[in-house]
């Protein structure tokens, strides 16, 4: 089974998850999806994951935004149809798994040998490893129950208007909202800066500078500026309100 990476610790300490993967199985096939996610953001990283794991196959996700590294946060294998999840107990596996199918959740057992500040390499590396040889979920940790729930929230809609959130702020400055939208022209508020777009098919379509609208690759409304930064725009913030009047 292929093993995914997905992290905010950089390409160094990524090396070190690597090698440990590889130490287990020399034969394993990692895919490298980012390091470069913005620290602590549990929001980003879950939307990467959530926006890559349907199009891998008999896939081992591995997910590390782990701001709670060396609390008392589970450890935790999802087990999917025809996938794994392996990270912290944060809500950052909880929307790809959901969209996956989940059928069991498993805590891992951490060792007090662990490094408590290294879970990635320690405790998820050897368990996407040891899943990829074959051995069984049920056999690297006892099943549980419940978990940190997450989602990306529901926007609400009151007459014309849309109330949605910013998910995160991806490194081009792309807004990135929970917003699904058919609508070719718009008004969206953002704090006190408000601004009329046009919803186009891609950046192209765009005067170079041009605040637009465009339909992220997985269908939630995604603001930007052509060849510029849209998060610095709007002085924008992951978490933040956004509005839209139709």
């Amino acid at each position: 089974m292929i093993i995914t990476l997905t992290t905010d610790i950089g390409w160094e300490y990524a090396a070190e998850i690597k090698g440990k993967i590889y130490s287990i199985n020399p034969e394993a096939k990692i895919v490298d999806v980012s390091h470069e996610v913005k620290p602590q953001s549990i929001a980003e990283g879950a939307f990467i994951i959530y926006s890559i794991c349907p199009y891998f196959k008999n896939a081992i996700h591995v997910g590390v935004v782990d701001p709670g590294v060396g609390t008392d946060r589970k450890a935790i294998i999802i087990e999917c149809k025809n996938s794994y999840f392996v990270g912290p107990d944060n809500g950052l596996l909880i929307p790809a798994a959901k969209r996956m199918g989940i059928k069991n959740i498993y805590e891992i057992r951490i060792n007090e040998r662990f490094s408590s500040v290294f879970h990635g390499r320690d405790v998820f590396a050897p368990a996407a490893a040891r899943l990829s040889l074959g051995e069984e979920a049920s056999k690297l940790g006892f099943a549980i129950d419940e978990y940190v729930p997450f989602d990306f929230g529901l926007p609400e809609e009151e007459g014309n208007k849309i109330r949605g959130k910013i998910l995160f702020i991806d490194r081009f400055g792309n807004i990135i909202t929970n917003i699904r939208l058919d609508a070719d022209k718009f008004v969206v508020r953002i704090g006190k800066i408000e601004r009329e777009v046009k919803l186009y098919p891609s950046y192209g379509y765009a005067r170079v500078g041009e605040v637009i609208a465009v339909k992220s690759s997985s269908d939630f409304l995604e603001i930007a500026v052509n060849q510029g930064n849209a998060g610095r725009y709007f002085n924008a913030r992951e978490g933040e309100e956004i509005e839209i009047f139709l």
